[in-house]
């Protein structure tokens, strides 16, 4: 495949069969992701690949917060910018309700994730205070029977301008 063929047929998995990822796969992707660029060669990332018991202990000791009500922890830095307006409130509304109705999970359920356990995921995989965890990807095997999900774009003329082509 090619990545035309890659980009185009991307979609967003949510639900995973229980079959472990080989660790030479994900050193495959890693290796391939290092040559990534960054700004001034700095490569600030730090990597942590959780799986087997340490997965389940952080998945137990977030649950328990959730359960115990517990409202997670400040953001560390702004994800989206405070004044967020139309067209980018209006694709984030969207793409949140397709993602919520493909999880069979109503808007305004009150149980509904949201919260963010950073500070139980730093203690659990012991990153440095320094570090600032930036975020979390999920890497497995598709469930079978669990319909993808591919949220809406944005059509390239909103959000391309050519100059001087």
């Amino acid at each position: 495949m090619d990545v035309y063929g890659a980009v185009d047929s991307r979609r967003a998995v949510r639900a995973f069969s229980d079959e472990p990822v080989p660790k030479e796969t994900l050193e495959r992707v890693l290796a391939a992701a290092s040559r990534a660029p960054s700004s001034g060669n700095l490569q600030p990332w730090h990597v942590y690949v959780v799986t087997g018991e340490p997965l389940a202990e952080l998945k137990r000791r977030a649950t328990a917060r959730a359960r115990a009500g517990d409202p997670g922890d400040d953001r560390e830095y702004p994800m989206y910018p405070a004044d967020l307006a139309s067209p980018y409130l209006d694709r984030f509304s969207a793409a949140a309700a397709q993602r919520y109705a493909a999880l069979g999970i109503e808007r305004d359920d009150p149980d509904r994730p949201v919260k963010i356990y950073r500070k139980t995921v730093g203690q659990t995989i012991g990153a440095d205070d320094r570090i600032v965890l930036f975020c979390g990807v999920s890497v497995g095997f598709e469930k079978e029977g669990v319909p993808p999900l591919r949220t809406g774009r944005a059509d390239m003329t909103e959000t391309v301008r050519f100059i001087g082509v």
